[in-house]
C-alpha cells in the first residue's frame, strides 16, 4: 500500500507512518539549527533554561542548556570545590528512634495491664478507683472508641486493642457514678459501669448476677462470669 492511504481524505495531511517518514526526511536534510527548530515545532520540546550557575562567568537566563556550559550541581564541602560531601550516617538517630518506640510500646502494654487489673470486676454503682496517668490514657482511648461505636443506652458496647491485649466493656447505668483518681486530679464518669478483660474475651461479667442455688458447688473463678464462647479464642 502506498503512503496515500495514510493521508486524511479531503485535507491531504499525512498521518501515521507517512507523517513519520516525512518528518524523518526533514530531519535528514536539515542542518543543526533547523533540526532544533523542527524538534521544537513537532514535539513541543522547548529548550531547558538556566536558573543560575556557580561559575565565575555568569550564564544568561535565556541560554539553552544545549549550547551553554553545564552547571556544576555536585554536592561540595563548604570552601572545597569539586569534592563530594560524605553521606551522613543516621544509624545512631535511627537507633534512638527505635529505642524510643520500643519503650513507648512497653509502657503502653504496662499501662494496659494496670487498667485490666484494676477493672477486673465490673465497677459498682458508686465507686472510686485509682489509675496512673498512662493507664488512664489507655482507658480513655478505649472508652472513647467504645462510646463512638454505638449507643450505650441501647445496649452494652466494647472496644479493644489486640496489641495491648485488653478489651473494655461499657454498659449504661443511669445511677452509676465512678470516680477515677490519678496524679492530675479526679475524673468522674456518670451513668457508666466498666470492666476490662483480655482482648479475646467478648463477654463481660453480668451486671446483676443471678443468685446461686442452695448447695450448688462454686468453682474458683466461675462466680459472676459468663462462659467464654468458642469464637472468643479468635481476635475479632
Amino acid at each position: 500500500m502506498g503512503d496515500s492511504v495514510n493521508q486524511d481524505r479531503g485535507t491531504g495531511v499525512p498521518h501515521g507512518r507517512a507523517a513519520l517518514l516525512r518528518l524523518a526526511a526533514w530531519f535528514d536534510g536539515a542542518d543543526s539549527a533547523t533540526a532544533h527548530r523542527i524538534a521544537t515545532a513537532a514535539f513541543a520540546m522547548q529548550p531547558a533554561r538556566h536558573l543560575g550557575a556557580t561559575s565565575e562567568d555568569p550564564i544568561a537566563a535565556a541560554a539553552s542548556w544545549w549550547a551553554a556550559q553545564p552547571a556544576d550541581t555536585s554536592a561540595v564541602r563548604p570552601g572545597i570545590r569539586g569534592v563530594l560531601a560524605p553521606i551522613e550516617d543516621h544509624g545512631a538517630q535511627q537507633a534512638r528512634l527505635r529505642d524510643a518506640a520500643e519503650a513507648a510500646a512497653h509502657w503502653r502494654r504496662t499501662a494496659a495491664g494496670e487498667a485490666r487489673s484494676v477493672l477486673t470486676e465490673l465497677t459498682p454503682e458508686k465507686g472510686r478507683l485509682r489509675l496512673s496517668g498512662s493507664a488512664l490514657e489507655v482507658l480513655m482511648e478505649l472508652l472513647t472508641a467504645a462510646l463512638g461505636s454505638a449507643d450505650v443506652t441501647a445496649g452494652p458496647v466494647a472496644a479493644g486493642d489486640l496489641e495491648l491485649d485488653i478489651r473494655l466493656h461499657v454498659r449504661h447505668a443511669p445511677e452509676a457514678v465512678l470516680t477515677i483518681g490519678q496524679p492530675g486530679g479526679d475524673l468522674t464518669l456518670e451513668g457508666l459501669r466498666l470492666q476490662a478483660t483480655e482482648y479475646a474475651r467478648l463477654t463481660p461479667d453480668p451486671a446483676d448476677p443471678a443468685p446461686e442455688e442452695p448447695g450448688e458447688a462454686e468453682t474458683p473463678g466461675s462466680a459472676n462470669r459468663y462462659p467464654t464462647p468458642p469464637s472468643a479464642a479468635r481476635p475479632q
